[in-house]
């Protein structure tokens, strides 16, 4: 296989790939072979998926390459540093949503950590709520999390059922990006059919 025959494989031009291996996120062999087709795969799902610097995607590479990151550390490394919204203040409001946040934790038994950006987010989410006026609006957050157990669940099945570590954390990345705007558009397109159904009318267009 030449760099010519990855480049068509995943997509990747050339001159791309020939940077990759200058900034070192992927080896200068030859061979290339399939394991370098993976890492490949790997480095443009972190990059253009994930919108990961060349540095992140550096630390991320090296949990994988490390023998002593479990698979489990390696999809955390991953998750923590994909790109999240929200930004800690030392308010009185930022303190209460935490303290929301944390008890629907371990209401669910959820064994998460507070490190984790998506925490961060959640609690913003909850304070700009409260800003507005509209704390109804996260009235459904227990419904919400009851839910995305099993979409979790059926996502980290399907991660775990990889054959090698670079492929699971290439799905990790693209579940995590893609899944969000997924979940986001069927929720929208299931706010219709309920509307249309709670309030008895056609839908109009």
């Amino acid at each position: 296989m030449r760099l010519s025959d990855v480049s068509r494989r995943t997509g990747v031009p050339v001159l791309t790939l020939r940077t990759f291996q200058q900034s070192g996120l992927i080896p200068v062999p030859p061979p290339y072979d399939e394991s370098y087709v993976r890492r490949v795969e790997l480095v443009r799902a972190l990059m253009e998926v994930g919108g990961l610097t060349h540095s992140d995607t550096r630390r991320v590479l090296g949990r994988l390459e490390s023998p002593e990151t479990s698979l489990h550390q390696l999809l955390g490394a991953i998750q923590y540093a994909l790109p999240s919204a929200g930004s800690a203040t030392d308010d009185a409001d930022w303190a209460q949503a935490g303290e929301r946040v944390r008890e629907l934790a371990e209401a669910r038994q959820w064994d998460v950590s507070p490190d984790n950006p998506a925490w961060r987010t959640l609690i913003q989410a909850l304070v700009v709520t409260e800003w507005l006026g509209q704390g109804e609006l996260i009235r459904p957050l227990l419904a919400y999390a009851e839910a995305l157990e099993k979409v979790a669940e059926a996502e980290l099945c399907l991660v775990l059922r990889q054959p090698d570590r670079e492929t699971a954390a290439t799905r990790m990345v693209n579940g995590t990006v893609i899944g969000d705007t997924v979940i986001t558009a069927l929720r929208r397109l299931v706010h219709e059919h309920v509307s249309t159904r709670l309030c008895a009318a056609p839908s109009t267009h």
